[in-house]
């Protein structure tokens, strides 16, 4: 019971982060967003989608550890390039734990942090708001940090892509998407001191092109 009433505020903790971005200026479409470009998925997509799958990666149902790493608070809007919000977005978030290890994809269980649910997945409000609580992304295996997104509407493209923490991008030219200065800027997040002593918060606005 307890574990279900700390899981219930961590999620209530996410929705007015999320909630907290809303400004005058969500009722005021934008015009000509340059879309969030495309990035590799990366071999390390979950083979299975794991039961627990909520958008908070830092509580594993049925344990009541907490895993390794700095908690951190990403939140954001998704919205299309003539700068409407699109409600009803699935997002998928998926990264490896603080050992640099991805869950679900057959490794060796040993390795993993038990207490890290490594995947995530939530639906946009109508105002196309999001909010994830996870760990900072690490660097392994000579890649930079990063998070995993897939993002997919009825009435846009879908998008894979992956974002990385301001400053941990330089390695973007080995391979793994695209080598422009100016579109790796564009996928960088910036985290900052969170509302909870030792956590992070960030926020990045994913934009898709309508189809």
């Amino acid at each position: 019971m307890t574990d279900r009433r700390s899981r219930r505020r961590t999620l209530a903790t996410l929705g007015a982060l999320a909630a907290a971005r809303l400004t005058n200026a969500v009722a005021q479409p934008r015009a000509a967003l340059a879309a969030t470009p495309r990035d590799a998925e990366g071999p390390f997509y979950p083979r299975e989608i794991p039961v627990d799958a909520d958008a908070d990666l830092t509580r594993v149902a049925g344990r009541t550890g907490t895993p390794r790493g700095t908690p951190l608070l990403l939140s954001g809007r998704v919205l299309a390039t003539d700068g409407t919000a699109l409600g009803d977005t699935r997002i998928e978030l998926w990264q490896c734990d603080a050992g640099g290890y991805y869950h679900h994809v057959g490794g060796d269980p040993a390795q993993l942090d038990p207490n890290f649910q490594g995947y995530g997945v939530m639906v946009t409000d109508a105002q196309g708001r999001f909010a994830f609580r996870t760990i900072r992304p690490v660097a392994y295996g000579g890649r930079p940090p990063h998070l995993h997104f897939k993002l997919a509407h009825g009435k846009a493209r879908a998008l894979t892509t992956q974002i990385y923490p301001q400053g941990e991008s330089e390695e973007r030219g080995m391979g793994w998407g695209t080598s422009s200065a100016g579109t790796r800027s564009r996928l960088v997040f910036t985290p900052t001191p969170g509302p909870e002593a030792g956590t992070l918060k960030a926020s990045y606005d994913f934009v898709l092109v309508l189809a």
